[in-house]
C-alpha cells in the first residue's frame, strides 16, 4: 500500500515538472498553464485593478458646476502628448526580487496590476510555432494596458492594446481592445485615430450592448476634445439608449442635460435630468445632482414658487446635508431673479456658512453676493465680497478669477476715492461756515457722540463684569483648584481676589503704564479730577494743556484748515480725487451715470481749466454714447472755450493718416510704427499721425502710451515747459496705469 503511494506521488510530481514547460505545446502544457494564469495571477492582478478604480471613483470630485467630463479621471495637469515607439511588442518591465519588497510600500494597486499581468506573459506565455497556445495571455495584455491607462501612462498602454489587435485578432475580446485603444489615442489627443477605429467597430456585426454603450460614450470624448457640440450630444443620446451600465446611463444623461441647457434647449435638458431621476441603482449624488440642475432651468419671468417649493423640502431633507451649501445658493439665485434682495442675501450667506461648505461653492457665492452689491453701486461691500472670492479660491487661476481680481483691484480705488471724497467735502463745508454755525453743528454732533460713548460704556462695564464673574467661577470649582487658586489671606496672593481687582481698576482708570501721575496718564478719560485741573500745581496745568476733551466743540474746530492755502491744498485735492473718480466710473467700471454724477459734480465746484477741460470732454463722451442732446453742450465747451486742446482736436480731426487707414491697423502694430517715426527723428509728422491715432483708438488700452509718447515728442519739439503740462495731462487722465506712473517718476525728476 505504502510502494503505491510512493509510486502515485512520483508520477504526480513528474507531470508538474513536465507540465511547467512554456516551450512544448501539450494539452497538459496548455491546461496548466491557462489554470495558473486564470486563477492565480490574472485573478489577484484583476482584484488589484478593481481595488485601483475604486480608490479614483472615490478620490475623484465631480465639478457640478461645469459641465461634468464624461470620464470621470483627472489626468494630470502637466501632462503632454508622447510619441509611441515602434517596436515588436509592448515594453515589459524585468522583474528583481530584490527590489520587490522596497517597491512594494509605493506602490499603487495598478502597479500590482500591472505586475501582475507582466508576470502571466513572462512566465505563463506559450509562443510556439508562431501561435500563442495559451489562450489566457490576451487577457493579461488587456489588463496591462488597462492599469497602464488608469496609471496615465498612454503610450506604453497603446503599445499593450495594439499588440493584442495584432497578433490576436479573432480573440473574444478583440472589440474591448479596440474600444481602450480609441481611448488611449483620445488622451493622447490622436482624436482622428480614435474616431477611425470607433468607427471601423461600430461597422462589425453582432458588437455587445455593453461595447456599443462604451464605444459611444467614447465617441463623445473623442467630439469634446474636438469642440463638436453636436457629434456630443449625437452619441450620448446613443449611448443612453442602452441598459446595460445603470451608472454609466446615469453619468451620460448629467452631461447631457447639462449640455443641453449650454444650448439652450431647456426641455430636452430637463427630459434628460427627469430620466436620470427615475433610474434605480444609481448613486444618490447623481439623482440630487439631477433635482438641482433641473432647477438651473428656472427662466425669470415664471411662476417660482413651485420651484422654490421643491428646493425647501430638499433642503430639509436630512440625507441632503452635504449639499445645503449648493441648496442654499440655488435658492438665493431664486429669490434675486424675484428681486427679493434681503432673502438672496440671506441664503447667499447660508450658502458660504453651513457646515462643511465647499470652497468652489464658496467662491460662487461670494461672488454672487459682490455682484448683487456692485449693482447697487455698494462698492465698499461689492470690493470685500470679491476679495472674499479671491482667498477662498486660492491659486485657483481661471478666466472668472481674474476678472473678479481685476474688478476687486478697481474698486480698491473707487472706495478709497470716495472715502477721500466724503471727507475733504465735509471739511470744506464746515470751514465755509460761520464761527457760530461752527459751534453749533460740532454741539449737535457732541451729543449724538455722548449717547454713542453711554452704550459702549454700558457694554464694557458688562463685559467685564461676566469676565470677573466668570475668572471667580472658575477658581472655585474643584476641591484641589479652589485650595490652590485661593491659598494665602494676603490680596495679592488671592487669585480670586486679584483678578476681580484687576478688573474693577480698569474698568475705572483703563489701561495704565507704571510711572508717576499714573492717574493722568490717559488723556481720553476724564473724570471728577478734571474739574480741579489747573487750580492745583504746575503739574496739573501741564496735564490740563495736554487734555482736550472730545465732548468740547473748540477740539474739532482748531483742527479745521485756518488759512487760505490749507484750504485751497483741501479744494484740489477735492475737485482731483472727483475727476479720477469718473475716470473709473466711465473707464473701468462702465458706470456712465455714476461718472456724470463724479464730472458734473466737479464742474459745480469751478475748478482749475485743465479739469473743466477734461471733465467737459468727458461728459460730451458719455452723453454722446447716451445719444443725449447734452452731448452738444459739453461739445461746445470744449471746442469754444479750449480750441487748442488735445480734446478739442479729438472732436474735430478727421483727417486721413499718412501711414494709411488706421481703422484697418491693429492697435499694436500702429504704436510700433509711430515708435519707428520717433526713433527716425520725424517729431513734426508723428504729433499729426499721434493726433489722428487718439481719436481712432480712443478708448483703447493703446491712449496711455500714445499720450506718453506724444509727450515725449513735445519735449523734442516744445521743450520742457511744454513737456511738464503734456505729463500732467498724463498723470491726470491716465493714472491707475503705468503710463501715469511713469509721468509721475517724470514730474518728480522735473521738479528736482
Amino acid at each position: 500500500m505504502k510502494t503505491n503511494s510512493t509510486y502515485f506521488l512520483a508520477i504526480l510530481v513528474v507531470l508538474i515538472v513536465t507540465s511547467c514547460s512554456t516551450k512544448k505545446n501539450r494539452w497538459i502544457n496548455r491546461e496548466f498553464h491557462y489554470m495558473t494564469t486564470k486563477y492565480n495571477v490574472l485573478y489577484n492582478g484583476n482584484l488589484a485593478f478593481d481595488k485601483g478604480l475604486s480608490e479614483i471613483n472615490e478620490k475623484y470630485v465631480d465639478n457640478y458646476w461645469d459641465v461634468l467630463s464624461i470620464e470621470p479621471m483627472e489626468v494630470d495637469a502637466s501632462y503632454q502628448p508622447e510619441t509611441s515607439k515602434r517596436s515588436s511588442g509592448p515594453s515589459l518591465p524585468k522583474s528583481n526580487s530584490k527590489k520587490k519588497e522596497s517597491k512594494a510600500k509605493n506602490q499603487s494597486a495598478f502597479d500590482v496590476a500591472e505586475e501582475k499581468a507582466v508576470k502571466a506573459i513572462q512566465r505563463h506565455s506559450m509562443f510556439i510555432d508562431g501561435a500563442e497556445r495559451n489562450r489566457k495571455i490576451d487577457d493579461a495584455y488587456l489588463l496591462l494596458g488597462k492599469s497602464r491607462y488608469y496609471s496615465q501612462r498612454f503610450v506604453p498602454s497603446l503599445e499593450a492594446f495594439t499588440y493584442i489587435i495584432k497578433n490576436y485578432p479573432e480573440a473574444s475580446l478583440i472589440d474591448e481592445t479596440i474600444l481602450w485603444s480609441a481611448k488611449a489615442n483620445i488622451r493622447m489627443q490622436n482624436e482622428e485615430a480614435a474616431i477611425e477605429s470607433l468607427t471601423k467597430l461600430l461597422e462589425k456585426p453582432e458588437v455587445e450592448e455593453a461595447i456599443l454603450e462604451d464605444v459611444h460614450t467614447t465617441f463623445a470624448m473623442a467630439f469634446t476634445q474636438l469642440d463638436s457640440i453636436e457629434m456630443i450630444l449625437y452619441h450620448l443620446e446613443k449611448a443612453v439608449s442602452y441598459k446595460t451600465d445603470a451608472k454609466k446611463k446615469a453619468r451620460n444623461l448629467m452631461v447631457l442635460g447639462q449640455l443641453y441647457r449650454k444650448e439652450n434647449n431647456r426641455a430636452l435638458s430637463d427630459e434628460a435630468f427627469n430620466e436620470l431621476i427615475d433610474l434605480k441603482k444609481v448613486p444618490y449624488d447623481y439623482k440630487l445632482h439631477a433635482k438641482i440642475e433641473k432647477i438651473k432651468n428656472f427662466q425669470k419671468g415664471n411662476d417660482s414658487k413651485p420651484v422654490v417649493k421643491r428646493l425647501n423640502k430638499l433642503i430639509k431633507n436630512r440625507d441632503n446635508r452635504p449639499y445645503l451649501d449648493e441648496l442654499y445658493y440655488q435658492l438665493a439665485v431664486l429669490k434675486a431673479m424675484d428681486s427679493n434682495r434681503l432673502e438672496a442675501i440671506a441664503n447667499y450667506e447660508k450658502s458660504i456658512h453651513v457646515k462643511n461648505a465647499k470652497k468652489f461653492q464658496q467662491g460662487l457665492s461670494y461672488e454672487a453676493l459682490g455682484d448683487l452689491y456692485f449693482n447697487e453701486s455698494e462698492y465698499a461691500n461689492a470690493g470685500a465680497y470679491y476679495d472674499s472670492v479671491v482667498q477662498v479660491s486660492g491659486d485657483l487661476n481661471d478666466k472668472r478669477i481674474r476678472g473678479v481680481k481685476k474688478r476687486s483691484k478697481s474698486l480698491v480705488n473707487v472706495i478709497a476715492f470716495e472715502e477721500l471724497v466724503r471727507i475733504n467735502d465735509s471739511i470744506l463745508k464746515v470751514t465755509a461756515m460761520d464761527p457760530d454755525a461752527k459751534i453749533a453743528f460740532y454741539e449737535t454732533f457732541i451729543e449724538e457722540l455722548k449717547v454713542i460713548d453711554a452704550e459702549k460704556l454700558k457694554a464694557e462695564e458688562l463685559k467685564n463684569k461676566l469676565a470677573a464673574y466668570a475668572n471667580t467661577g472658575t477658581a472655585s470649582v474643584g476641591g484641589i483648584g479652589k485650595t490652590s487658586a485661593t491659598k494665602g489671606k494676603w490680596y495679592f496672593y488671592n487669585v480670586q481676589t486679584l483678578g476681580y481687582g484687576a478688573q474693577e481698576f480698569k474698568q475705572k482708570w483703563g489701561s495704565r503704564k507704571l510711572n508717576d501721575n499714573w492717574r493722568w496718564s490717559d488723556a481720553s478719560i476724564l473724570k471728577k479730577e478734571d474739574a480741579q485741573l489747573g487750580t492745583g500745581s504746575s503739574d496739573n496745568a501741564d496735564v490740563k494743556e495736554q487734555v482736550v476733551s472730545k465732548y468740547q466743540a473748540s477740539f474739532y474746530i482748531d483742527k479745521l484748515p485756518q488759512t487760505e492755502r490749507e484750504i485751497d491744498s483741501i479744494t484740489r485735492l477735492r475737485n482731483n480725487t472727483y475727476y479720477q473718480l469718473g475716470l473709473i466710473y466711465k473707464e473701468q467700471l462702465k458706470e456712465p451715470y455714476l461718472a456724470i454724477s463724479s464730472f458734473e459734480n466737479l464742474l459745480s465746484f469751478e475748478p482749475e481749466r485743465k479739469l473743466v477741460l477734461g471733465s467737459n470732454y468727458h461728459l460730451y463722451k458719455i452723453y454722446s454714447e447716451l445719444k443725449d442732446p447734452k452731448a452738444e453742450q459739453y461739445k461746445n465747451a470744449v471746442l469754444t472755450d479750449f480750441p487748442e486742446s488735445t480734446f478739442a482736436q479729438l472732436i474735430l480731426n478727421t483727417g486721413k493718416s499718412v501711414l494709411g487707414d488706421m481703422t484697418r491697423v491693429p492697435a499694436e502694430t500702429k504704436y510700433k510704427e509711430l515708435y519707428g517715426l520717433y526713433e527716425e527723428g520725424d517729431y513734426e509728422t508723428l504729433l499729426s499721425e499721434i493726433s489722428n491715432s487718439l481719436r481712432i483708438f480712443e478708448g483703447s488700452k493703446l491712449m496711455p502710451k500714445l499720450e506718453l509718447l506724444q509727450a515725449y515728442t513735445i519735449l523734442k519739439t516744445k521743450g520742457k515747459l511744454e513737456f511738464k503740462k503734456a505729463l500732467e495731462f498724463v498723470l491726470l487722465n491716465y493714472a491707475n496705469t503705468e503710463e501715469g506712473a511713469k509721468a509721475k517718476e517724470l514730474l518728480e525728476k522735473l521738479k528736482k
